[in-house]
């Protein structure tokens, strides 16, 4: 993990004054800075001076107006500060300040620009296998969620150059090869209108772009990104996606093999086998807990014909993907994404397997039953999720199949007495077993 250390600056006097506790006469006396941050501080009042104030990126980790950071590998942190201009007319026009320490001195070895509604983030990925970092600013353009990037490297001086500048949509950092360095990848909109994704890998001063690829049809927007990893053991960057109709989600899926970017979820023989929209909301994930990174496909439960219908219930088979072959189905689920909960589907039931969900005060529900044709099913277990007042109710009965809580619900469930009836084989004990809560994903 990347340590940068953050300078408040509503008292920086106090802040930058180190950890040092005075004693006796001394805690009469105004709080004084060290030596090396009176310098910084000295440096930083004459930006202010100058008519701008202090700003500060709006998202990410790193939040504060004043950053320290080692840029360069050498083991002395240099001074990163956000500044906005102050008047109506230089509002929406942001600088970046670089300060290195020089002998007992903080020196300024220049400044990136930029303009926006605010500095949405920034980040300093290492760029280089031996440590050296580089910085990523994203500027916010509008309330649409429209955005700018700028990416830097350092020069032996740590004096900032610009490497690229260009408006984007989503992006991730990355090793794609294993170098142990940082690539940019990013989805923007190439100049006949098409979304693409970008890789960008820097060498020798300089960030290249070594592949493009295609995202996938009818998709609109990004709505999380993240890093995973597929079969053969080749980093991921997975970009889960709105739709144009506003139902479901699409994951593309781009690797760095062979020197080539691929959008796994398009290339192949046959893309239908590869394709990863489903009608639920529901991220990809390493469901099996193998390191690999599976992505769901929704298929109708027995007994529902019309997947557009308002109580059609899905399970979700969970294919792992890989460069050159056809994706592997690993496991299936029945995942409740309103209440959080999973439980995995064996192979037996599979198409012998229907749920229905009902809700009443509090108390949500999804039956189990074995389908047995021309809509009859024997009923074999159901799940319940208590959010309720009487969820501590529920938690202390034990006349009740206990299976998780959480601060806000309680989940247990119940076997039907029908269940003797059925030829699916199904107990307590594989009820528990296969029960899981799901912890919430974050959104980009």
């Amino acid at each position: 993990m990347k340590l940068i250390r953050m300078l408040s600056v509503l008292l920086p006097l106090l802040v930058l004054s180190g950890c040092t506790f005075p004693s006796g006469d001394d805690l009469l006396a105004a709080p004084k800075p060290s030596t090396n941050y009176q310098t910084l501080q000295a440096e930083l009042e004459k930006q202010i001076a100058s008519g701008i104030s202090y700003t500060a990126p709006v998202e990410g980790e790193n939040r504060s107006a004043i950053q320290l950071i080692d840029l360069d590998n050498d083991g002395v942190e240099e001074a990163i500060s956000f500044f906005r201009g102050s008047s109506s007319v230089t509002s929406n026009e942001f600088k970046v300040y670089v300060y290195r320490k020089q002998d007992e001195r903080y020196v300024c070895t220049g400044s990136v620009e930029g303009t926006g509604t605010s500095i949405q983030s920034v980040d300093y990925p290492v760029i280089t296998p031996d440590g050296r970092r580089g910085m990523v600013i994203t500027w916010r353009l509008s309330a649409d969620g429209t955005g700018a990037l700028t990416m830097c490297d350092f020069g032996s001086d740590c004096t900032p150059g610009v490497l690229l500048e260009t408006e984007y949509s989503a992006m991730e950092l990355t090793d794609m090869d294993g170098d142990g360095a940082k690539d940019l990848l990013l989805m923007t909109t190439a100049p006949e209108g098409k979304r693409v994704a970008r890789l960008y890998q820097y060498s020798d001063g300089s960030l290249f772009m070594v592949g493009e690829a295609s995202t996938s049809a009818e998709t609109v927007s990004v709505e999380r990104m993240g890093t995973g990893h597929v079969l053969g053991d080749y980093t991921a960057v997975l970009a889960e996606e709105k739709m144009a109709s506003g139902v479901g989600l699409t994951t593309d899926i781009f690797v760095f093999a062979d020197r080539t970017l691929l959008n796994l979820s398009l290339d192949g023989e046959d893309s239908i086998t590869r394709s990863t929209y489903r009608p639920v909301s529901v991220y990809a994930s390493d469901i099996n807990s193998d390191g690999v990174t599976e992505l769901p496909r929704a298929v109708l439960m027995a007994g529902y014909t019309d997947a557009a219908a308002s109580d059609a219930v899905f399970m979700l088979d969970w294919y792992a993907y890989s460069v050159n072959e056809s994706p592997v189905l690993v496991m299936t689920t029945y995942q409740n994404i309103s209440d959080a909960w999973s439980l995995v589907i064996d192979p037996d039931w599979h198409d012998r397997i229907t749920a229905v969900k009902t809700t009443d005060s509090g108390l949500s529900a999804v039956t189990f039953s074995e389908y047995v044709g021309r809509g009859g099913h024997i009923p074999l277990f159901t799940i319940y999720c208590a959010t309720g007042s009487n969820r501590d109710y529920y938690a202390g009965r034990t006349d009740l199949l206990q299976l998780g809580q959480t601060t806000q619900a309680v989940y247990f469930a119940r076997i039907a007495d029908e269940i003797e009836q059925s030829s699916l084989e199904i107990n307590a004990e594989e009820i528990q077993n296969r029960f899981s809560l799901v912890k919430q994903d974050w959104n980009n």
